[in-house]
């Protein structure tokens, strides 16, 4: 097989939401965003107006507030996640609809937001408001998703010019990347064809620049043949031999099939979720470019039923990431499950990513 075309996934930028100024530093980060995407003004009024009601509900409603992940979409989009950990929306479908007046406002911003978006989604949950205990054990011990809301919009900048709004259909895969330094040291891609879809997901040792370049070398093989797992780690660590190393999962999801095949070396873990049943996939340990000869890994199968959700996530997110089978929120966009989890479980103090990919056939 020869090269194919892989870019890699950019990262988030995040950015706190707990004083008024902090609003309008949301609205400029999405407007150079916009501008980097497409450099005609007009287009941009969309994106900094979900920027602006975003923020403002996180200053207004989630107190202390919460952050927002904001990262440009190809061709032309802008990806903006609200994120909280306040104490949740009593009324999701009337919040939607701008028939909840709340002190402050109007009570329309989420109605707003949704109207300008080509791709929304919203997950909340009740409970008590405030920050959540950071403890290893109260982390561990936790069920499921905590308290509070996560809400998804993509705005479409070639929308502006047209003057309607095309409403992009559900997606398969999505994911949060947040580095603690630029550029992330975690680095993720996507390949999708002839019905299979190819996902890498790495982690460079460290964070900042090095570790990016570890990932770039690593995401470089990937697309030379997303094919070849078995090929994979040998072909990755002569690529790395230069860097400073990282781990690597590799999976080729065949829907057709119903088959999952993964090599995963290192700290990148994953997890299927199907129907009755969770699975974590098999990882060696070791670390890739490091060494002449790569650590061994055998590729491994598994199950991937319609339904089913593959979570990939680095070492930037506590080891005990779990989702029981049948919970809600793998219905929701695959990006507001990354964000939610990304939430709960990252340590703050190495990159962290979070890769959700969803099976066909979820009615």
């Amino acid at each position: 097989m020869g090269t194919v075309t892989v870019v890699r996934e950019p990262s988030h930028t995040q950015l706190a939401v707990l004083a008024s100024t902090d609003v309008a530093a949301v609205r400029r980060v999405v407007a150079a965003t916009a501008s980097a995407l497409c450099p005609d003004a007009d287009r941009h009024g969309r994106a900094e107006l979900v920027a602006t009601e975003l923020a403002t509900n996180l200053l207004r409603h989630a107190e202390p507030g919460g952050w927002m992940l904001v990262r440009p979409l190809r061709p032309r989009s802008v990806e903006l996640i609200a994120v909280d950990r306040g104490p949740g929306i009593v009324d999701v479908p009337a919040a939607l609809e701008g028939r909840v007046p709340e002190p402050g406002g109007l009570g329309c911003g989420l109605a707003a937001v949704r109207r300008a978006s080509a791709r929304f989604d919203i997950w909340s949950r009740r409970g008590p408001s405030g920050p959540r205990s950071t403890g290893s054990r109260r982390e561990a011990a936790m069920p499921g998703p905590g308290p509070g809301t996560v809400v998804l919009s993509v705005v479409d900048l070639d929308a502006e010019s047209r003057g309607s709004l095309r409403i992009a259909p559900p997606r398969q895969w999505a994911g949060v990347s947040v580095g603690i330094a630029e550029p992330c040291g975690d680095g993720w891609a996507v390949v999708e064809e002839d019905g299979v879809l190819s996902v890498a997901v790495v982690d460079g040792l460290g964070h900042g620049a090095k570790a990016s370049t570890a990932a770039e070398a690593a995401l470089a093989q990937f697309a030379a043949d997303p094919t070849d797992l078995d090929a994979f780690p040998r072909l990755a660590n002569e690529r790395m031999r230069e860097t400073r190393g990282a781990a690597v999962t590799v999976c080729r999801l065949d829907q057709r099939v119903g088959e999952l095949r993964y090599v995963s070396i290192g700290n990148v873990n994953g997890r299927v979720v199907a129907s009755r049943e969770t699975r974590g996939l098999v990882t060696y340990s070791g670390t890739l470019g490091l060494h002449l000869e790569p650590p061994r890994a055998k590729v491994a199968t598994a199950a991937w039923p319609a339904g089913a959700s593959l979570v990939l996530w680095t070492d930037g997110l506590s080891t005990r990431v779990e989702l029981t089978a049948g919970e809600p929120l793998l219905d929701r966009d695959p990006a507001v499950v990354a964000a939610v989890l990304h939430r709960d479980h990252a340590r703050n103090r190495d990159d962290a990513t979070v890769v959700v990919i969803h099976a066909g056939d979820r009615s």
